[in-house]
């Protein structure tokens, strides 16, 4: 079951959706006069409202462990590993700026939801065609470079557990091109909020561990070839 399907919250959905439906018009008209400052803004300020929106409605309780890490601008890429839908609320909680993510291709499909994602600069990937995977990871490197902060889940999926699947070295190639630093994130325990039991449960408590960020541009290319081993390490080093 998919949460977009679920008809019993489809309500609530709607009215996330329906309050990023308010800023389009903004969010579009700063982008096209080129104001990147403003688009950034009002990316942030939808991000941040749906975050409260969600964890307001259903009593989420998101520890978060080393919010002394997070940098006080971008832009960054984050990297952290996917248990469940509630990450993105608990990275849009988290993020001091705007965050915009890199989905699967699937979800390019899904009504709303693939709009926002590429109308606040996030980008769909297509699993298993390098060249169409080439030409995301330039475009991230443009977006990075204009200063737009971006989040990978370098597993490709969820883990629907308490695991963490196999990184693709793939995914690191964007923050290592545009010399930004990376920081990874830890989610332990955010598949309770949903895939558990295939519904979303009130009052669902998980942690968000914030590590050092990792400055790319100071990287030797040796270094650079160890980052994506270096990086899931720290990142499965925080699940208990």
């Amino acid at each position: 079951m998919n949460i977009f399907t679920n008809t019993h919250h489809m309500g609530f959905l709607l009215k996330i959706f329906f309050e990023a439906d308010k800023y389009a018009a903004s969010i579009d008209a700063a982008r096209e006069s080129g104001d990147i400052e403003e688009e950034k803004r009002l990316i942030y300020e939808v991000e941040k409202t749906w975050s409260r929106m969600i964890i307001d409605r259903f009593k989420m309780n998101i520890n978060i462990i080393g919010r002394e890490n997070l940098p006080e601008k971008g832009p960054v890429v984050f990297i952290s590993n996917h248990q469940g839908y509630a990450d993105i609320i608990a990275i849009f909680h988290l993020a001091p700026f705007q965050m915009s993510f890199i989905s699967k291709e699937e979800n390019k499909k899904v009504p709303k939801l693939g709009k926002w994602i590429q109308r606040s600069r996030g980008m769909f990937i297509e699993r298993g065609d390098s060249r169409a995977s080439l030409r995301t990871i330039r475009q991230g490197v443009e977006y990075l470079n204009q200063g737009f902060s971006l989040c990978i889940f370098p597993e490709g999926t969820r883990s629907r557990g308490a695991g963490a699947g196999e990184f693709k070295a793939g995914s690191f190639k964007l923050a290592a091109k545009a010399g930004v630093p990376i920081v990874p994130l830890t989610i332990d325990g955010s598949y309770r909020f949903f895939e558990e039991k295939s519904r979303p449960v009130k009052g669902t408590s998980f942690d968000v561990t914030v590590h050092p960020a990792i400055d790319c541009g100071a990287l030797s290319r040796e270094e650079l070839r160890a980052l994506p081993s270096k990086v899931e390490d720290i990142i499965k080093s925080a699940l208990k």
